[in-house]
């Protein structure tokens, strides 16, 4: 089959969510089919990161740049427009007009659309074709209203009703739709919606294998993009409610923060025993260092990589029950749940002072990454729902 993927941003390097999972699905999808990638782009794309997508997914690759001009236009126009925010931000009536030509140039089988901020690329196409809605990002945006100032609430409701329409508008554009998991799915909730797939995230099991003790390991270990909100929430609450309630019981207790674009918050919360490092090279060396993953996450959406990569690694995590919702781990034996920042401090303690209870969720949470998510799997998800069309 020849499938066009077209992505709103360049799918490497890995350092956010929708980067990875459009990176490892066109590296699978492009093992048995012919695949054309088209990536929307805001700058120049790293000539490194173009040649490793080249040699790992597919070579043939377009690269459609936009302007800091455009992009602040466009934005506008979405307001006037009744668009959310993040659709007008990656749109452009410049962008649609060479994605129409690679269309007709490439004539492909199917297409395929990543996040609803590319579905108007795929609107009116006559060629089969799918769009991945990844999370339900309204249900995102809504919690971030709720978890925000008043001054800041309105804004991001608003924002959230706006997605909520798109998400519903959007759906009937595509013979085929898909989803992260069955949480997000639900939270969709619109008529029709539960026609949509579910096509989870996966992890590289070989990859993200055996780990290496470092002398500067780390008791607690949070891992994510350090410039998106919820992780930015989720690393506040872990430094100022839950960290010092360890420390009553274990002072030395000490914490790595690690992931890309840390913001101005996330730089000042290290300090005695807690380390910011900012991006790394191979983000394994963060899992090597970290004794237990803590990931107090309320607001965000999908299928929670950082929590998988962990997992695989066999780092032991403590976490919410919203993250792990879906991904279905058995609380108490794959993975612990907590909801306040003192369930957290005491699900952490017993990782700290428990070795058999320690190696036992170390053991069981990797088990069940390599049973449940390989990429491979996701590939042959992906596949299932291209040839599916959703009853009119």
């Amino acid at each position: 089959m020849k499938l066009l993927v077209i992505t709103s941003r360049f799918p490497y390097p890995l350092e956010r969510g929708d980067k990875l999972r459009a990176y490892h699905q066109i590296r699978q999808l492009s093992k048995q089919h012919e695949v054309t990638l088209v990536a929307l782009s805001e700058g120049a794309v790293d000539p490194e990161a173009l040649q490793k997508v080249a040699a790992d997914c597919c070579s043939n690759i377009h690269v459609i740049s936009r302007s800091r001009l455009t992009t602040v236009w466009s934005t506008l126009l979405a307001v006037l427009r009744g668009r959310p925010l993040q659709v007008g931000y990656f749109s452009s009536a410049a962008a649609s007009k060479k994605i129409n030509e690679i269309i007709e140039e490439e004539q492909p089988d199917h297409i395929y659309c990543q996040l609803i901020r590319t579905a108007s690329f795929g609107r009116g196409s006559q060629v089969p074709r799918t769009l991945d809605y990844q999370d339900a990002f309204s249900a995102s945006m809504q919690r971030r209203a709720d978890q925000s100032p008043a001054w800041l609430r309105w804004i991001f409701a608003f924002e959230a009703r706006r997605i909520a329409r798109y998400e519903e508008q959007s759906f009937g554009w595509f013979d085929s739709q898909v989803i992260i998991s069955e949480q997000d799915r639900d939270l969709l909730g619109f008529a029709g919606s539960e026609q949509v797939q579910i096509v989870r995230n996966g992890v590289d099991t070989e990859f993200f294998s055996s780990r290496n003790m470092p002398a500067d390991q780390r008791d607690l270990l949070f891992v994510g993009n350090m410039g998106y909100p919820p992780n930015v929430n989720a690393a506040n609450t872990l430094v100022s409610e839950i960290l010092p309630l360890v420390r009553r019981a274990r002072p030395q207790t000490d914490l790595l923060i690690a992931g890309a674009r840390p913001t101005k918050s996330v730089q000042q919360l290290q300090g005695v025993g807690i380390e910011v490092s900012g991006w790394l090279d191979d983000i394994r060396s963060a899992y090597e260092r970290g004794r237990i993953m803590v990931v107090p996450l309320v607001i965000g959406a999908g299928l929670q990589n950082k929590i998988l990569e962990a997992m695989s690694m066999g780092v032991p995590c403590v976490t919410t029950e919203l993250v792990n919702s879906a991904i279905g781990a058995v609380p108490g034996e794959e993975i612990l749940i907590a909801s306040t920042a003192q369930e957290f401090a005491d699900q952490t303690m017993q990782l700290l002072t428990s070795p058999e209870l320690y190696e036992r969720i170390s053991a069981a949470g990797r088990q069940l990454v390599q049973s449940r998510y390989s990429w491979q799997a996701v590939g042959d998800s992906l596949i299932s729902a291209f040839a599916r069309k959703v009853p009119e």
